[in-house]
């Protein structure tokens, strides 16, 4: 079977049945059946890696 590597969506909890617990952040590689396909469909999670979150910059405006 396709292994692939899920991510969470923001906002969304991504249960994984075969490890008892949820897909964290840096994803999780899982074999593409039934049950992520529908994860997939449903938009609970992603293929795409999540972009990281831009630092602030620390300057000051004088």
């Amino acid at each position: 079977m396709t292994q692939i590597t899920v991510y969470p969506v923001a906002g969304r909890v991504a249960p994984d049945p075969a490890m008892g617990d949820t897909v964290p952040a840096e994803g999780r590689a899982v074999t593409l059946d039934i049950y992520w396909q529908r994860r997939l469909n449903d938009g609970d999670v992603t293929k795409e890696k999540p972009a990281k979150a831009k630092a602030a910059t620390t300057g000051s405006a004088e």
